[in-house]
């Protein structure tokens, strides 16, 4: 498995984004997720722990919301998810739409989901639709995208995320009874799946991003030595929304102008485009 090394970063609003690489390019189109190790140094990884151990529950404030548009990913967001035409230097060209953090202790199972980690996908990526993955005109568009922040170490077959990689250009179902769900649940071929899935091993304040067009799954955490503590942050086009956003406007108002157009609404045409966010102009 090939991991693509990034220097370490201080605070997103100090630096300029990191961009993406061909490399990158093409292991993303290639397998739908990469892997960017130790993007976060010690300090950053201990100020953010503490706030989620402490009992944070969004990563929209603290220390937590600078990984919203930390430079290592904005510059790969801003080239799987927007057009040159549509970046600014006082917008971002994409969305942000929803986050959660997850804590795993060592023994937490899959039975605590509602899923049951069954690996899905947003929607089967054969069938067209606004969230699926496309390359055209030289682009990638990876629709509805996913940033997880590795705050502890992730260790391969002990409960990290694992991906069916390539799946995310699938041309055909994958053998259940509906073409149109979301998981792969009553395919004769599930095991085989659940086989051929990759894994990773990370430091701290490692990155992982994946298209959500992907098939993944959630697994059992059985690293004895700590708990899964990770942010999953959620992006999409600025013209296209999946989840409701669950965040006031008097938080989203307090935060840097820039970081604010993350929440605009999800329209592109008008006089002067959709470029900031106001109380008027937010996702619900």
């Amino acid at each position: 498995m090939s991991t693509l090394p990034i220097a370490a970063t201080e605070e997103s609003e100090a630096q300029a984004p990191v961009p993406m690489t061909e490399e990158q390019k093409f292991f993303f189109d290639l397998r739908g997720w990469i892997l960017l190790p130790s993007v976060l140094d010690e300090t950053e990884i201990e100020v953010m722990k503490a706030e989620v151990y402490a009992g944070a529950e969004k990563s929209f404030g603290g220390n937590l919301q600078k990984l919203i548009d930390h430079p290592a990913v904005v510059g790969i967001l801003t080239e799987i998810l927007s057009e040159p035409a549509f970046a600014s230097d006082d917008g971002y060209s994409f969305r942000c739409e929803n986050s959660f953090i997850t804590v795993r202790p060592p023994g937490w199972d899959t039975g605590e989901r509602s899923d049951n980690g069954m690996p899905h996908v947003v929607r089967p990526p054969q069938q067209a639709n606004a969230m699926r993955y496309q390359v055209a005109g030289g682009r990638i568009f990876s629709g509805l995208t996913r940033v997880v922040w590795e705050l502890e170490e992730v260790k391969s077959g002990q409960g990290g995320t694992t991906f069916l990689s390539g799946s995310h250009k699938a041309a055909f179902g994958y053998g259940g009874p509906d073409p149109y769900r979301p998981s792969i649940s009553e395919s004769p071929w599930e095991q085989n799946m659940r086989d051929t899935m990759d894994q990773y091993s990370c430091p701290p304040g490692s990155v992982v991003i994946f298209t959500e067009s992907l098939i993944h799954a959630a697994n059992n955490w059985t690293n004895p030595d700590s708990s899964r503590c990770a942010v999953f942050n959620c992006y999409n086009s600025i013209w296209a929304q999946w989840h409701r956003l669950n965040l006031g406007h008097e938080l989203i108002s307090a935060m840097p102008a820039k970081r604010q157009s993350l929440f605009r609404g999800t329209w592109a045409l008008g006089a002067g485009g959709n470029q900031t966010y106001s109380e008027d102009n937010r996702c619900l």
